[in-house]
């Protein structure tokens, strides 16, 4: 009986919720507008309903001040300040009694309706976005994995003790950008943009050579990737307020690669540094989602897409080895291109001189940027 009791407390009380939230509502859609009055006649007359024959409940001398919510074909409603009895007094006043000072629309904003006039200002827009990027890594990944793998094999048969190993995939890092665009209408423009996107990437294994010190094998890579694009927009409206916004266009990508290996141990280090610059051309494009806040600032959400290989990669190539507490006592630095070094068991990346024979299968090693990015921002009108 109780369990029944409950389900009927709780009906009524989603009934009565509704009924309080439809009254509002409605309150609301007869609150469109506020209006300012001032009474123009030497004297008008208040009356009980919106009509000649009505009879009146107040007078008001010319050059009365009063506010008004509501307007019924040619008379407004209107409130009375309380009189000496204490009374507040609502009733209707004719359009033809009184002049408008002010009038002030409360509509709600109408995300759906027909879209509001198009912003004129100087004719261009800024998007300032920020989010993360995905991509697919090509050679960097399982170059920078195999590397890792061999160093490790290489304290391995030391006979070491290794107590906890930290590696992680290289496919994405947070991105900053910006777009300015130039409106050639009402659904076209076109733009220039710039993306930087930047990943720090770290893997570690630690072990004990000696039980009195942990030593430490590491790597980190620090890439990074400037965007310079040119696009073309389009928009559709779905609404006041809601716009998708497509564009797509050619784009340039520099990327910039560091990546460090380094096995440190109680009384020694060794350590490996790898670099490779590039400059190579890609295409590009989005899908986006603009949500207006007003003629001139708006949010978005994008999805971006991009193909970019890049190979090529120039830089340089170093292992050292040294005691601690002292200077390095023997170097080896190669500059040159950046290659992949297939192998059943570990591939790597190693830095081969230009002009050199490619052996045992190397190739020049590729980064592949394709992949996509998802951002959000906000849009500036001028």
């Amino acid at each position: 009986m109780r369990g029944n009791k409950n389900i009927r407390l709780s009906l009524l009380s989603i009934l009565w919720t509704a009924f309080f939230l439809s009254g509002l509502l409605s309150a609301q859609d007869r609150r469109d507008f506020e209006w300012k009055l001032k009474v123009s006649v030497a004297q008008a007359s208040i009356r009980i309903n919106a009509a000649e024959t009505s009879r009146i409940i107040a007078t008001l001398p010319k050059g009365t001040i009063i506010n008004s919510y509501e307007a019924e074909g040619n008379w407004y409603r209107v409130t009375l300040a309380p009189g000496k009895e204490g009374i507040v007094l609502i009733g209707y006043v004719a359009r033809t009694d009184v002049e408008i000072l002010e009038e002030k629309s409360n509509k709600p904003t109408d995300f759906w309706g027909k879209d509001q006039e198009r912003y004129e200002g100087i004719g261009f827009h800024l998007k300032l976005a920020g989010g993360w990027a995905f991509y697919q890594s090509g050679d960097i990944d399982p170059g920078e994995k195999g590397l890792f793998d061999i160093w490790t094999n290489t304290v391995a048969a030391r006979g070491v003790e290794f107590e906890q190993r930290t590696v992680s995939p290289l496919h994405s890092g947070f991105n900053l950008g910006g777009d300015v665009i130039c409106d050639l209408g009402p659904k076209l423009g076109v733009g220039l943009g710039f993306v930087y996107t930047h990943t720090i990437h770290a893997d570690s294994y630690t072990y004990n050579e000696l039980k009195a010190y942990e030593n430490s094998l590491e790597s980190s890579t620090d890439l990074t990737v400037f965007t310079f694009k040119l696009s073309a927009y389009y928009t559709i409206a779905l609404g006041r307020q809601i716009k998708i916004e497509l564009n797509a266009g050619p784009a340039l990508f520099y990327a910039n690669l560091d990546y460090t290996l380094s096995d440190n141990g109680r009384e020694f280090w060794d350590k490996m540094n790898l670099t490779g610059k590039a400059w190579k051309a890609g295409v590009q494009g989005g899908l986006g989602v603009q949500f207006g806040l007003n003629e001139r600032v708006a949010f978005f959400v994008d999805v971006r897409g991009r193909y970019a290989k890049i190979s090529n990669l120039a830089g340089s190539g170093f292992v050292s080895s040294g005691d601690n507490g002292m200077s390095a006592q023997s170097t080896t630095t190669t500059t040159g291109t950046l290659y992949f070094v297939p192998g059943t068991a570990s591939p790597r990346l190693a830095v081969l001189p230009d002009g050199s024979s490619d052996a045992a299968g190397a190739r020049k090693a590729v980064f592949d940027f394709t992949g996509a990015d998802v951002v959000g921002g906000i849009i500036i009108r001028f």
